[in-house]
């Protein structure tokens, strides 16, 4: 409400000719952005627009990682924070600004898990046995994202070497991780520390790895979309194996777009990584290029009618997604597998993982020097050594099992009922999907990626979880078989809020189409939900800025402060009084709007305002927007005149045409009757609220406006609490 009800309510808004744009003299070059929630393309806009720089969203993250991950709900999701990301970011900020960008990623931080080699950080794969384990060089895909600007924030903790063993993202280097969405349950496994961050935007971007499942059942779980790519999509060099049959990264993220963005980055050619030679020619140049919404119209999916029935709310949940994208011109087919493929862990998935995992972790701990432990027996004594038993974190009993029926297990691989899984049972499995989809037509198979939902703590009971499932991962294992690509995306949420998501199977190398298919489902559901244990922090009244030069409209102008709309100058000043600009409004009206992309206007054809001046991008699209037009000089030619000085009943006019506001309430003011152009522009702010006259019953509209009246105009609009009352 105003303070002076019968003082002059200076209005917000350009004439005919003028347009609206950010005060620039009101708010510093550097304005504020809030990057919770935000996804690549949006933060990637604010730093090329001078929003937020990079150093200033590393150190936002950091922020959020020693208030939530550290410290309150202690998320526990990263065994280690890169020291150098300030550094780093702040190498790119001037990189930014002295050669242009390098890309969508430049500046972007990310999170990986701690089994892929970053240089100057240790890869551990969660184990404390290769706590100073550091690596010579980056992973290939470490390189490539680096390549691109991406900058490392930290690195994530996991299932002790991927492997979960009833203690889903535990490990003895990192202990637990523990689920943003519900604090008894887990995050899944085994890249259960990406999935917690990303969730709880401790990062814009995530790796995992998938072997059976590491980046579908932690995505699922935590509200993500991940995808576990056609196997050779993207290569394993520099990852600590875990089964090389079925290993692979993949990608995590808050949407599809982002997901298909960061695959785009990642997938490639490693030439010392066999897999994905294969992949050559077949890999999309830009999977986010053209995502299509409209993907599941006219769409034949196939339904996984065996994954069903462990879990009701999963099922329900699931059903009402098929519902869904049946209004939507899809048409389902039920599919059944055979009995063998509807469990895959036992007969194949589970032998060659134990027999291949100690000759390749010990192939990939050759690069290490010899003060490292560089065998499996190596790393099951300092496992079994009292300093770890009788630690706070010790392995995982289950683990330590595990890693020795791996070294017994060594013995199988190569052998000829080895070879027989390989060469006979994989490809057996591979055609009977393929023949599926092939024989109804499909576009993809959907399934719930879990049967049930995130599982309770391994040390915490929670009777409210029910699962009737022998292995809720079992719908996992088609794609980590047959090395054929699954997404999975968010559907909806159960009654304890805990995320649940449905997956799209497709054959190798059909990654656009089903990104493009998860696409359609994300945008006609936008199923995802936010953890209320890591909210987006709260501004600290105390710490808005107090301009030395305002003593009226106080509140108002500290609203579009705190709205990032505006900003003093460094010297601590507003200067209230300082008439605003043409240029000046227009730049605050489309800040306010959100509209920061400018690479399509259309020249506006004003005399005095080019190409390549100042503001000429903003004031071309005020002028497409309908929000000005410009003024015709003596000679016929149309100019803006972008330094002229708004005059109250001009920047009426242009709050009314940027908003589109209605209202045909007389102004009764004595000095604007109705035959005058400013008059229902006037009246339609009066009728919303917005301005009032002064108390001699005029309004003055020749008089120039103040920054202090500009922005308490734009505050009022935005919010009732600052709109008088008649």
């Amino acid at each position: 409400m105003f303070k002076v009800l019968k003082r002059v309510r200076t209005l917000i808004a350009l004439m005919v000719v003028v347009a609206m744009l950010p005060l620039a003299s009101v708010f510093a070059e550097e304005t504020e952005f809030d990057p919770f929630e935000k996804s690549i393309r949006e933060i990637s806009d604010a730093l090329d627009n001078n929003q937020i720089t990079s150093e200033q969203l590393v150190k936002y993250y950091l922020e959020r990682i020693k208030a939530y991950d550290k410290q309150g709900p202690t998320i526990n999701s990263f065994t280690n924070i890169n020291e150098e990301a300030i550094e780093i970011a702040k190498q790119l900020d001037v990189e930014r600004q002295s050669k242009g960008t390098r890309g969508v990623l430049h500046g972007i931080p990310i999170v990986v898990k701690d089994n892929f080699d970053v240089k100057g950080m240790p890869t551990t794969a969660g184990s404390v046995a290769l706590k100073d384990a550091y690596p010579v060089k980056d992973a290939f895909v470490i390189r490539k994202l680096k390549d691109e600007g991406a900058i490392i924030i930290g690195k994530t903790n996991m299932s002790e070497f991927a492997a979960s063993y009833g203690r889903l993202g535990y490990s003895s280097l990192g202990g637990l991780t523990l689920n943003p969405y519900n604090l008894k349950r887990d995050a899944s496994g085994s890249s259960s520390g990406t999935a917690a961050a990303i969730t709880a935007n401790f990062g814009v971007l995530g790796l995992g790895t998938d072997t059976s499942g590491s980046v579908r059942g932690p995505s699922y779980v935590t509200g993500l979309v991940g995808i576990r790519p056609t196997l050779g999509l993207i290569s394993r060099g520099g990852v600590v194996p875990s089964s090389l049959n079925f290993d692979t990264p993949g990608p995590m993220a808050k949407s599809v777009e982002d997901v298909a963005i960061a695959l785009s980055f990642m997938a490639g050619v490693d030439e010392k990584d066999d897999q994905t030679l294969a992949a050559k020619g077949r890999i999309v140049e830009d999977y986010s290029k053209s995502l299509d919404n409209t993907a599941l119209q006219n769409a034949r999916i196939g339904v996984a009618v065996d994954f069903f029935g462990d879990n009701a709310e999963v099922d329900t949940i699931t059903n009402e997604a098929l519902k869904k994208m049946k209004e939507m011109g899809t048409e389902l087919i039920p599919v059944s597998f055979s009995e063998t493929t509807q469990y895959l862990w036992t007969p194949i998935i589970g032998p060659i993982s134990e027999a291949n995992f100690k000759v390749q972790l010990e192939e990939y701990l050759k690069q290490f020097p010899e003060s490292q432990p560089r065998t499996l027996e190596e790393i099951i004594k300092i496992s079994e050594s009292p300093e770890v038993l009788n630690s706070a974190t010790p392995v995982n009993p289950a683990s330590l099992d595990g890693l020795k029926t791996n070294l017994k297990q060594a013995a199988f691989k190569d052998t000829p009922e080895y070879n027989h899984l390989v060469t006979k049972d994989i490809p057996k499995v591979r055609n009977e999907v393929q023949s599926i989809m092939e024989k109804e037509n499909l576009d993809a198979i959907v399934f719930p990626t879990m049967s049930c939902p995130a599982s309770p703590r391994f040390d915490k009971e929670d009777p409210t979880y029910v699962c009737e499932a022998y292995d809720t991962y079992a719908a996992s294992y088609v794609a980590s078989a047959t090395g054929f690509p699954e997404i999975t995306v968010p559907a909806g949420a159960t009654g304890e809020e805990l995320p649940v998501g449905i997956s799209f199977l497709g054959l190798a190398y059909s990654e656009q189409s089903l990104l493009d298919i998860a696409y359609s489902f994300e945008q006609a559901t936008n199923a995802r939900t936010l953890p209320k244990t890591t909210p987006n922090f709260e501004k600290n009244v105390d710490e808005k800025p107090k301009f030395k030069d305002v003593s009226s409209y106080v509140d108002e102008i500290m609203y579009l402060t705190d709205k990032g709309i505006i900003k003093g100058y460094p010297d601590g000043t507003f200067k209230p009084n300082d008439p605003i600009t043409r240029l000046q409004a227009i730049r605050l009206i489309l800040k306010e709007k959100g509209i920061v992309d400018f690479s399509d206007v259309t020249n506006p054809g004003f005399v005095d305002v080019s190409p390549g001046d100042y503001g000429y991008e903003e004031i071309a699209k005020a002028a497409e927007l309908g929000i000005v037009n410009g003024k015709v000089n003596a000679q016929g030619k149309r100019y803006f005149d972008p330094n002229g000085k708004l005059i109250r009943s001009q920047a009426a006019a242009i709050l009314v045409l940027a908003y589109d506001l209605k209202g045909t309430y007389p102004t009764d003011f004595k000095d604007v009757p109705k035959g005058n152009w400013a008059h229902d522009y006037i009246s339609a702010l009066v009728a919303n609220n917005i301005t009032t006259g002064y108390s001699n019953g005029e309004f003055k509209p020749n008089i120039n406006i103040s920054r202090q009246h500009f922005a308490a105009f734009m505050a009022r609009y935005l919010d009732d609490h600052f709109k008088s009352t008649k």
